[in-house]
């Protein structure tokens, strides 16, 4: 059973689930909020809350190939929301996009002893013209109750199959065979994405030939 806690404003909802796991660590527990002050993106990113933001944490049971989780939970995300006649795209390793390519959700996964903590935020609108939002308009939302509808989508529809998972991931994909850059800290690579490694990681089709990248941003070039 997912018992949820929702809070008017935190720093990280991240930071609230980690310390009541570390209090209730047999529970499944999502954690929600109206505001979130000063959520994490990867790397020293951050994830800005707006208006229009819907921030919420969970633990989540890693996949049979943990590094696939970030990429399971996006693939379901997707899911969810094309059940509400809404296609999102993908973007490598772990943001969603809209059909224009805006940047309308992000998702962390990290690791608290044995167990996996997802955080994922998502746009519902937006007015800042630099994202995306699911919606065009803005929505009255009730941020408690659509994060526990999207948290229990997340735990019941699980994508155990490796290929089954590619073969999604790539079919929502906004950059399969095109021009890409990935950027990890001072090195950075170009060419065609031409799909997904073993473990999640990007494949980079160069002049040189295939090149596997497991971390850094990636935009359209």
């Amino acid at each position: 059973m997912l018992r949820q806690i929702h809070v008017r404003e935190c720093y990280s909802t991240q930071d609230v689930l980690k310390e009541q796991l570390l209090l209730s660590p047999s529970e499944s527990i999502l954690v929600s909020c109206e505001n979130q002050i000063s959520g994490r993106g990867r790397g020293q990113n951050q994830w800005t809350s707006l208006p229009g933001s819907l921030c919420f944490s969970l633990d989540f049971e890693p996949h049979p190939i943990v590094s696939f989780t970030a990429i399971e939970i996006a693939v379901i995300l997707t899911d969810f929301f094309h059940q509400k006649n809404i296609d999102l795209k993908l973007k490598w390793p772990n943001d969603l996009w809209t059909n224009d390519l805006k940047k309308c959700g992000g998702i962390l996964v990290q690791g608290i002893k044995d167990q996996l903590l997802a955080g994922i935020g998502i746009n519902i609108y937006t007015l800042d013209k630099q994202f995306g939002g699911i919606y065009d308009e803005v929505q009255a939302i009730d941020k408690k109750e659509f994060a526990h509808e999207i948290a229990h989508f997340l735990k019941t529809h699980r994508i155990h199959s490796p290929e089954e998972l590619k073969l999604k991931w790539l079919k929502r994909c906004g950059h399969y065979l095109k021009c890409v850059k990935i950027t990890d800290g001072n090195q950075a690579i170009e060419g065609f994405f031409s799909g997904l490694g073993e473990f999640g990681e990007a494949i980079i089709s160069t002049p040189v030939g295939p090149q596997a990248i497991f971390n850094g941003s990636l935009r359209l070039i």
